[in-house]
């Protein structure tokens, strides 16, 4: 056992932390030292990060994602090096893939994720429309494959099918309140993403089907059903 603190912590996710190397996890830093940092790990032991395994230097109390593995000497250690140890390259995965994703850090681009606990990717900040810290896990899609075979996700892909179903949800929706609503394509998009789930792009779309087919009546101000 690594010598960190003797006062057991759990997993913040309130979940056993990962007993076996390849796997990923929030943990949280309870002790700097020279050799590393203790993260809060299993019922009575802490997992250390060596100096040469952070990404960058780790802060005591912080949470970080990482990657549990075995030290050549068979010890049990963690890293944040994440790239050293999960594939940026796309390879098996597919476009419109349906994949498990654990956010790992905010860009300036987007946010960092962990794809099946196997692949890197990223997801754009421009159609992300919720917040997200380290550690949380959402369902997502690869949305495309680069040239470089790098990865770009998406929370949702805008298919014929799920286009249908966000139409009605909408009629529904104004059935609900009277027929009419102010959530207008002119709504700031986080509102439209916490009623419906959906970006402002997708929201427009549907609201376009839906008056070119005389179903509702749209202003600035308000959307009729009619």
């Amino acid at each position: 056992m690594w010598p960190g603190r003797t006062t057991p912590k759990k997993n913040p996710s309130g979940k056993d932390a990962p007993e076996r190397t390849g796997e990923c996890a929030l943990l949280q830093a309870v002790n700097v030292t020279r050799a590393g940092v203790f993260m809060a790990w299993r019922e009575g032991q802490d997992l250390l990060v060596p100096v040469s395994q952070q990404q960058a230097p780790m802060r005591n109390g912080q949470f970080y994602v990482v990657y549990v593995m075995q030290d050549p000497q068979g010890k049990m250690i963690g890293s944040t090096k994440l790239h050293r140890y999960l594939s940026e390259d796309a390879t098996p995965l597919k476009p419109r893939e349906k994949v498990d994703l654990m956010i790992v850090s905010e860009t300036d681009m987007g946010y960092k994720a962990i794809i099946n606990n196997s692949h890197l990717g990223l997801l754009f900040k421009n159609e992300v429309f919720k917040t997200f810290k380290p550690g949380d896990k959402t369902t997502g899609y690869i949305k495309s494959i680069r040239e470089d075979r790098k990865i770009n996700l998406a929370l949702e892909l805008h298919d014929r099918s799920a286009q249908d179903e966000l139409a009605d949800r909408i009629i529904q929706f104004l059935r609900d309140r009277g027929g009419e609503s102010r959530l207008t394509d002119y709504s700031p998009p986080q509102a439209i993403y916490k009623q419906f789930g959906v970006s402002k792009g997708k929201y427009k779309k549907a609201l376009g089907r839906l008056y070119k087919k005389r179903l509702i009546e749209v202003s600035q101000e308000k959307i009729t059903l009619l």
